[in-house]
């Protein structure tokens, strides 16, 4: 009897201490994008990236932005993180992570006052635990594009140039653009001293392509893994925040869009930028 008492007051304890360290013992999850090799069992999808022109008025417009993605099975950690450029310079950005699921949606409304051509790309990412030492990562780009302009009474938009006026419009902004950031570019290479015959040069939105073919030089695995650990890094230098050439930390917001630069003889990358007060940044990532 006596025994039977003891046991019931010692097992409900003992349960409730398991259960607390299995619940409150695990280190929380953490937003975060870090590369691991690939998955071969878990694929996404689903991965988009859209911007449509929403209400606008003759002084000022609204862009509808939204990303979404799906996974084919759950993951550990699920996060797709995604960057948007007015004429090149980055205007806005978004984020969002959820564990132990497949899907992610998530949308923002950015308001303009300019005629623009609007770029954004997304990074979707899964962190996939097979065991407790076992970690893999599924990953996927995705892009899009809009030019908005003024027609006088209130904005209007156009992804395919149809009209003579959409035509003129599509011209201006697609100099403007790219003259804004071959000059910024340009610029960044002078001041490292970076001799760009050295290397293939791609812009950020570009980078999407490779997915479904290599990077010059490299096998399609060797870029999936050079392509994730960039975004790792990305993810963790520029879109967090850019640490300045005196420690301290800047905001990403009106910087340029990076250029990346693979290096021919296939060790590194390199990207280039420049802040909104004009600093040029330059990251470097080794490929071997």
């Amino acid at each position: 009897m006596k025994m039977r008492n003891w046991l019931g007051v010692v097992l409900p304890v003992f349960f409730a201490i398991l259960f607390f360290m299995y619940h409150f013992g695990k280190e929380p999850v953490k937003e975060s994008i870090i590369f691991f090799p690939i998955d071969t069992q878990v694929t996404f999808t689903k991965a988009n990236t859209n911007v449509s022109l929403g209400g606008s008025t003759a002084e000022n417009y609204t862009l509808d932005w939204q990303v979404s993605s799906e996974t084919n099975k759950p993951a550990y950690l699920r996060q797709d993180i995604s960057l948007l450029y007015a004429n090149g310079v980055l205007s806005s950005t978004m984020n969002k992570w959820e564990q132990d699921t497949r899907t992610l949606k998530q949308s923002k409304k950015v308001s303009g006052r300019n005629d623009q051509l609007a770029h954004s790309v997304s990074y979707h990412y899964a962190e996939i635990h097979r065991n407790e030492d076992t970690y893999r990562s599924a990953q996927a780009m995705s892009k899009n594009y809009l030019y908005v302009f003024n027609n006088g009474s209130s904005y209007t938009s156009f992804q395919i140039a149809k009209k003579s006026k959409d035509r003129s419009v599509k011209t201006k902004l697609d100099v403007k653009t790219y003259q804004y950031l071959q000059k910024t570019w340009m610029g960044a290479k002078q001041f490292y001293n970076i001799n760009g015959a050295n290397y293939h040069a791609v812009a950020l939105n570009d980078l999407p392509q490779f997915q479904e073919r290599p990077l010059p030089g490299f096998t399609q695995g060797q870029t999936n893994k050079i392509i994730g650990s960039l975004w790792e890094g990305l993810y963790k230098n520029y879109f967090l925040g850019v640490r300045r050439s005196n420690g301290s930390k800047a905001s990403p917001i009106g910087s340029s869009m990076p250029l990346i630069l693979f290096s021919k003889d296939k060790t590194h990358l390199i990207v280039l930028f420049r802040l909104k007060d004009g600093e040029y940044i330059q990251l470097i990532q080794y490929t071997r």
